[in-house]
């Protein structure tokens, strides 16, 4: 076989095909090579200052710990997705006590007591109605969230802590 004027061998025709297949290779690895490189560029996690809404802030009965839910959209390089978060909200006064549902200790969801307390169905740990540890292993009290009422109705901005050490650390939020 002839190519213009070099013999097509053998030697010649695995550096042909050599070539095609890194080409190939190199075209099917740009499309995931862009994406990665676009998508490093935006924020993982919701954005810092991402205020949730939990409804009207006077339907709050004071002193009473309440469960309230809302979504979080949360974003890595590759999926977006919705996440329901749950934080306890008490009224006192004209303030909130917002706090998170989830134990300082290994991050299960706590429950409420019929003492106005919680509880963490996991590994027992137990907490007051301020959310101070009474008994078992939580390191820490129940976290505290940043709250603000904007026209007439109660937001917290969500952040998550890094479980079992003592310090209250953010890692998301």
């Amino acid at each position: 076989m002839h190519l213009g004027d070099r013999t097509m061998t053998r030697r010649r025709f695995l550096e042909l095909w050599q070539t095609l297949l890194a080409a190939l290779a190199g075209a099917a690895a740009l499309p995931p090579a862009l994406f990665w490189w676009r998508s490093a560029r935006l924020p993982a996690g919701p954005e810092e200052g991402t205020w949730a809404d939990l409804g009207r802030a006077r339907r709050l009965k004071e002193g009473q710990w309440v469960a309230r839910s809302f979504a979080v959209e949360r974003r890595d390089r590759w999926r977006q997705e919705t996440l329901r978060e749950v934080v306890y909200v008490r009224r006192r006064g004209e303030g909130f006590d917002v706090v998170s549902s989830l134990c300082p200790h290994a991050g299960c969801r706590v429950r409420p007591r019929d003492d106005g307390g919680f509880v963490c169905p996991c590994h027992r740990s137990a907490f007051d109605g301020d959310g101070r540890p009474l008994e078992g292993p939580s390191p820490r009290p129940l976290d505290p969230l940043p709250w603000k009422v904007e026209k007439g109705r109660l937001v917290v901005r969500h952040q998550r802590f890094r479980s079992g050490v003592a310090e209250r650390q953010v890692v998301e939020g």
